[in-house]
């Protein structure tokens, strides 16, 4: 029996995370000078189990490109959206999508993507591939390789019950007034897969997380370049020397002083070195300490930093409700360790 498939990607998405942007939702296709997101997309492709699945997709690069690239032909076009593409093309593709009751819908994106999904209220699953550059909500499988496993396991019968999911993004309200806080906008029906990330995140209060800041403060070596990370925790830092940054972005930090803020990936990339120290705190809820809000320190970024030079903060209130760190590299291989120290207070 042939299973209908739904499949589309927004290309765009994951290009903010390059350009030191916690977002890409108002982003132009010519400012994204490579696909994130397509570029997941044909690896994925390459990865599945294609028989006895027709995929209905847009065309383009919401779609058709990616299939073309990775050499699968079991596909039909169902709509053609416009070039460059927008979030309503998205809108249009899900609501002629529902009139074709797919078994899955496979989507390449960020929250800004699920959200677009939800505003169309689709009656069938969802799986996220984690492509955008936040991925706050819990529709999204935890990698690449997941989102590879849990389609096959759903083509293949193997998961057939499905849960809802939240689907939450950044609140831009309160984010303009320099704080971070997630706003609930609907729920979409995910695979039930330990592969799937069942967690929106959470937010939590950084009692207690001022005796570890103060650790860190003691013992800053000078001469030393330090990357603080985005999120209230990392930069409880800068505020024991009076200095301020960029809540959602990474700071250069030095000598008592922030050197540059917001830094994207190209930037992170020129000035890091082994000796380059690293402060980053997990995401809330769901754990990710890389590959998830900070998406500015990719592979190759990740690849320059002694392991060792990185710091992971958190509050233990946010301990207490997480049972392991992830990290999602895109599909590529780092040299990372199995398990990492967690500063919670003062050398704890």
């Amino acid at each position: 029996m042939i299973m209908n498939a739904g499949f589309f990607i927004n290309p765009i998405a994951g290009c903010g995370a390059m350009h030191g942007m916690k977002g890409s939702d108002y982003m132009k296709m010519s400012e994204c000078k490579e696909s994130v997101s397509l570029g997941l997309a044909v690896e994925f492709l390459k990865r599945i189990n294609c028989e006895n699945i027709t995929f209905l997709i847009p065309s383009g690069d919401m779609g058709e490109t990616a299939f073309i690239t990775a050499g699968i032909h079991n596909y039909k076009v169902i709509y053609d959206p416009a070039e460059p593409s927008t979030s309503m093309d998205t809108k249009k593709f899900v609501e002629i999508l529902s009139e074709r009751s797919p078994g899955i819908l496979v989507f390449f994106g960020g929250d800004g993507t699920a959200r677009d999904i939800v505003d169309v209220h689709p009656q069938f699953a969802v799986i996220g591939v984690p492509s955008g550059s936040k991925m706050y909500s819990s529709v999204f499988a935890i990698s690449l390789d997941s989102a590879v496993r849990v389609f096959n396991e759903v083509v293949s019968g193997m998961v057939d019950d499905f849960v809802s999911s939240e689907v939450i993004d950044l609140d831009e309200r309160v984010y303009s007034t320099g704080r971070i806080e997630t706003r609930f906008y609907g729920e979409l029906l995910v695979p039930n897969s330990s592969r799937i990330l069942m967690e929106s995140k959470a937010e939590y209060t950084d009692d207690y997380v001022q005796d570890a800041a103060e650790y860190i403060h003691d013992h800053m070596e000078s001469d030393v370049d330090y990357l603080i990370g985005p999120g209230t925790t990392c930069k409880s830092v800068l505020a024991l020397f009076n200095q301020k940054g960029s809540i959602l972005g990474f700071d250069l930090f030095r000598n008592g002083r922030v050197m540059e803020t917001s830094m994207n990936e190209a930037r992170l990339y020129e000035i890091t070195s082994r000796s380059t120290r690293m402060i980053i705190s997990p995401i809330g809820g769901q754990g990710f300490l890389l590959g998830r809000g900070n998406r500015e320190i990719s592979p190759r970024v990740l690849k320059k930093i002694d392991p060792r030079n990185i710091t992971v903060i958190a509050s233990p209130r946010k301990l207490e409700n997480l049972k392991v760190l992830y990290i999602d590299t895109g599909g590529e291989k780092i040299d990372f360790p199995q398990y990492v120290r967690v500063l919670y207070g003062y050398g704890k």
